[in-house]
């Protein structure tokens, strides 16, 4: 599965972690070991249920659950932002398949009218 980046919200605070609902789907666990490199007593001290956060997928566990590592908490006007860069690739990427589309039409229209 890679250590891909991705945003969730907590949902749970245990003794042993937290776990994090991924924006794209799926529940994850943050091992308490996984907040510092130094001991961790208590994940309330970095995080807090309803808050995003960014996170590394680390892999899957065996009942399906996603092991996760924390990177940072992610404000509201990150996500907004990163929501907007993506629609504007999004965008940016449309028009150049749609340029690219225009531009093979226009070639093949040329080459039909070179039959006649």
């Amino acid at each position: 599965m890679g250590k891909e980046e991705k945003i969730g919200t907590v949902i749970r605070i245990m003794p042993y972690g937290a776990f994090v609902k991924l924006e794209e789907g799926g529940v994850g666990l943050i091992h308490i070991s996984q907040f510092d490199d130094k001991f961790v007593e208590d994940a309330h001290a970095f995080i807090k249920v309803g808050e995003k956060v960014l996170v590394k997928v680390l892999g899957k566990g065996k009942k399906g659950k996603l092991n996760l590592t924390f990177v940072r908490t992610v404000s509201e006007e990150e996500i907004k932002k990163e929501k907007k860069d993506e629609f504007e690739l999004k965008i940016k990427k449309f028009l150049k398949d749609s340029q690219d589309s225009l531009t093979a039409y226009k070639r093949r229209l040329k080459r039909k009218m070179k039959k006649f």
